[in-house]
């Protein structure tokens, strides 16, 4: 793959405009139940858009220097991720319009969302190699992508959580003590949720909470990038 100051950032202007189709098609999702799925953006790209994330986790620590926009680009990426599993699971869950069995179809976008992972996955731990800086850095958005997720109930979470746990706590002096307090807080969680034993997709109420947070955040990111702030401050 490219990997030039061009490349990264049209990856990161591809994956911004992404995101918000994602946002709207799980906005659509989470306020007609039911209803036939929008899927604007096809599940067999999920490799292919795996291969933007991937450049901007490696080209962020020298990129991330040059603009605001360059320097929000970790931020794009990890909320495109969130997007993505979601997008992923709401679409195992609605009708399938193609000519497969639902099973099969449900598995197939369940699977495409740890594909996504299996790939990404090794530029984030590339990234958190760099230096300490570094690390806290991509922690932040690692502990707060767990936390959205597990709000949502995510499917896909819980089959992952056991390679992301680790990756964090062992970084655990890196981090602040409100970080390590944050990691405990999704660990307690979990523990709390296998006692509970096994359940199935986002409540529509938390769907729809997480959303309106989500499109928050974006919004207040683009206002900034689009003022060219001084400063970036992640949510």
């Amino acid at each position: 793959m490219q990997q030039g100051p061009k490349e990264f950032i049209e990856c990161v202007s591809h994956i911004r405009q992404l995101s918000w189709l994602l946002l709207g098609s799980l906005t659509h999702c989470a306020l007609h139940q039911g209803s036939t799925s929008c899927m604007p953006i096809p599940l067999d790209a999920g490799s292919h858009i795996a291969d933007h994330l991937i450049i901007i986790l490696i080209g962020f620590p020298e990129q991330s220097k040059t603009s605001v926009l360059h320097m929000c680009s970790l931020f794009h990426a990890f909320m495109f991720a969130q997007l993505w599993t979601i997008y992923c699971e709401q679409a195992a869950a609605a009708p399938s319009l193609q000519n497969q069995n639902q099973t099969e179809f449900s598995s197939s976008a369940i699977l495409t969302g740890l594909e996504f992972w299996s790939r990404v996955t090794p530029s984030i731990l590339q990234l958190m190699a760099h230096n300490k800086v570094m690390v806290e850095m991509v922690c932040l958005h690692v502990i707060s992508l767990m936390e959205a997720l597990q709000e949502c109930n995510s499917t896909i979470f819980v089959k992952l959580i056991p390679m992301w746990l680790p990756m964090i706590q062992s970084n655990l002096k890196h981090l602040s003590a409100g970080l390590q307090l944050r990691l405990q807080a999704i660990q307690n969680r979990v523990n709390h949720q296998c006692l509970l034993g096994p359940t199935s997709g986002a409540p529509p109420i938390a769907l729809r909470k997480w959303l309106q947070c989500t499109q928050f955040k974006m919004a207040q990111v683009e206002i900034q990038s689009s003022e060219a702030a001084s400063q970036f401050y992640p949510m």
